[in-house]
């Protein structure tokens, strides 16, 4: 009897990932800045000092990860939007002139607008120390210069926005979601995103088709669904898609069991669970403009997924490049750290405003490699917290990381 209980219980497991995965890739927010439009001078360090994003050396990474996906089995290459610097026509360009080499060599390539992409009103070069406009792109350049990485292959398409489906296989579909705001821009980009009505609208009517035939639907969007950490809505609200609780509760009493998101710059995976108690995954990658540099290799089956992360350390020109640019984020996240805390019109003496910045900074540092665990540096910082407000704080009382795992993780649907 122990023996056919066994028997059954690896018969179920095997049966769970025996089929053929479909092999994906998944990057975001290259923030790709073509080398055409930016030298070594004083405009380009600036701006890696003000903003975080290393677009100085983006091109060589891009560069490392495209090849080792192309020389790996990925069939499918997911980019979840921020492709561009700030929407620059030439980084666009060169942006798909670089994806070719995977095209032509079989591999499905599809891409989603993010925030930074579209009808941008502060696409620059960078000359000595000058920064100085060049052309952006609309909707339709957009379609035309990634024709061949999602809008051709499309079986749907909604008419509000540039989402669209596309079959993976036999049995899966991809819904790309466009929820950027670009037609609301006029002197700079919208950082918040959010479905219009009408591509709602669309999206219900593509995930009850699926229903219907039996299709399992992945989704990729730029904004975030769910949380991905404490407070995100209260901190961080614009990084997820408006109105997100009932979209996540939607989406998955629908049927879609995960998405692959970006916009954070942080690698971590959160499952949410709606009401009804349907769960999906938002599968949120880091940035490639920055550390972690993060990309994913994804086994998809019928039934779940297994995830595995990889992160590029070094370029030829910048040996050191991941260790540096964690202390520029470091520096740079505690000042923005700082900058929300007074935003919330709180009168905080300043030595806990300071260790404050100082503790969320690390914790956020954390979280954009993913799989956050205390280390002495947050518990030496979350300790003269305590010490100067006179109040112990239990550091198992912060819930540093939501289930599951982020990096490398096999997950169940």
């Amino acid at each position: 009897m122990k023996g056919l209980i066994i028997s059954v219980f690896l018969i179920i497991t095997l049966g769970l990932f025996s089929a053929e995965p479909l092999k994906i890739g998944v990057i975001t927010d290259t923030h790709y800045l073509s080398e055409k439009l930016m030298d070594d001078g004083y405009a380009v360090q600036d701006y890696i000092l003000s903003s975080g994003r290393n677009i100085k050396d983006v091109p060589a990474v891009l560069d490392q990860v495209l090849d080792k996906y192309l020389n790996s089995d990925i069939e499918i290459l997911l980019i979840c939007g921020d492709l561009t610097k700030d929407g620059e026509k030439q980084s666009h360009i060169d942006f798909a002139e670089k994806l070719k080499p995977l095209k032509d060599k079989g591999v499905n390539v599809f891409v989603i607008p993010g925030n930074h992409d579209i009808n941008m009103p502060t696409s620059v070069e960078f000359k000595g120390n000058k920064k100085l406009p060049v052309d952006n792109i609309s909707t339709t350049e957009f379609e035309n210069i990634y024709a061949d990485y999602g809008f051709n292959k499309a079986i749907e398409r909604d008419t509000a926005s540039l989402s669209y489906v596309v079959p993976l296989d036999s049995h899966t579909w991809l819904l790309a979601i466009d929820a950027a705001r670009y037609n609301e821009y006029k002197t700079s980009s919208i950082t918040a995103g959010r479905i219009k009505p009408e591509t709602e609208k669309w999206i219900v009517e593509v995930l009850d088709n699926a229903r219907q035939k039996n299709i399992q639907v992945v989704g990729m969007m730029h904004w975030g669904l769910a949380e991905h950490i404490m407070y995100q809505s209260v901190f961080f609200k614009d990084y997820l898609v408006n109105d997100w609780v009932r979209l996540a509760d939607l989406f998955a009493d629908k049927g879609m069991k995960a998405i692959f998101t970006g916009h954070f710059h942080s690698n971590d995976i959160t499952r949410h669970v709606s009401q009804a108690g349907n769960k999906i995954y938002d599968i949120e990658t880091g940035t490639l403009s920055g550390y972690p540099y993060a990309y994913r290799f994804v086994d998809l089956y019928a039934d779940g997924m297994t995830i595995k992360t990889e992160n590029v350390i070094s370029v030829p020109s910048n040996p050191n490049m991941a260790v540096e640019d964690k202390h520029r984020i470091q520096a740079l996240s505690q000042r923005m750290a700082k900058n929300k805390l007074q935003g919330l019109g709180y009168d905080m003496p300043a030595d806990i405003l300071d260790q404050m910045a100082d503790v969320m900074s690390r914790i956020f540092v954390l979280h954009l490699f993913g799989d956050e665990v205390a280390d002495e540096r947050l518990k030496t910082s979350i300790g003269k917290l305590a010490k100067i407000m006179d109040s112990p704080i239990d550091i198992e009382e912060i819930q540093l990381d939501f289930e599951p795992a982020d990096n490398n993780v096999q997950i169940t649907f």
